[in-house]
């Protein structure tokens, strides 16, 4: 907990530090339009931005749901009023529920990434475990602004996540691949519903090294005038500070 504390604090000293360079940026840009004329308005934003998130995804193969908080600056730039980039460094905490088959409902061999049979010919089990781990988390989305007042933003982007530490793993148990592969789906859910419901400490978690992988991101958000972001990442609210409005003013 500790060491979780230091990085997020460590994240809001960047971005802190990265906000404090926005009135010498912003002075620059203003000469610039003066003698170019190419930029009405300030091009860029920083801020920051949190989620709380339920992501489904595939972690080295393995079908995987569960709860994400992340926290983090971020910059975008806006080449054109309807369109921006946008990029970031987060810290990203995953408590994630995984099943050992994938979107091809192909049987995953434990942890390795290699796929095996098709569920419907498997005659194995399938492992579902949890997983804890903590990242740093990069993402890169394009972001389109469909109204005059650039306040509404639609946004779809990779993420590429980078696991600082060994994750811990929780074993958890085993289904059957005997009932046919569209049933699986749904057992592995309602498995998943129990995981998070059980706050037994008796489960013995184990280290585990999971590689980086890369997430998709998709959905909305509003910027009111004070500053204040809202919007959903996926299914996840979503909350931010855009720092250049107020110092723009």
């Amino acid at each position: 907990m500790k060491k979780t504390i230091q990085k997020i604090t460590g994240l809001i000293a960047l971005s802190v530090g990265l906000a404090s360079q926005v009135p010498v940026f912003a002075a620059a840009d203003q000469v610039g339009q003066k003698q170019s004329g190419i930029h009405e308005d300030f091009p860029w934003r920083i801020g920051v931005k949190l989620w709380h998130k339920h992501p489904i995804k595939t972690v080295m193969d393995r079908l995987s749901g569960g709860l994400e908080f992340a926290l983090g600056p971020f910059i975008e730039w806006k080449p054109f009023d309807s369109l921006g980039i946008q990029t970031g460094v987060l810290y990203s905490y995953n408590d994630l529920a995984t099943a050992g088959f994938n979107w091809q409902m192909r049987v995953v061999s434990g942890w390795s990434g290699k796929p095996k049979k098709s569920i419907k010919n498997a005659s194995n089990t399938i492992d579902i475990d949890r997983v804890k781990f903590d990242a740093i988390s990069i993402p890169l989305s394009i972001r389109f602004y469909p109204g005059s007042g650039q306040q509404l933003a639609l946004y779809i982007g990779t993420r590429l996540l980078i696991p600082v530490l060994k994750a811990k793993q929780i074993c958890y148990g085993f289904i059957s691949c005997n009932n046919g592969h569209k049933a699986k789906l749904f057992e592995w859910i309602n498995q998943e519903m129990e995981f998070f419901k059980d706050k037994s400490s008796k489960q013995l978690a184990h280290d585990l090294e999971i590689k980086s992988h890369v997430t998709w991101d998709l959905g909305f958000d509003y910027s009111t005038k004070f500053g204040l972001i809202v919007g959903m990442n996926g299914f996840g609210l979503m909350l931010g500070y855009d720092c250049t409005r107020h110092w723009l003013k």
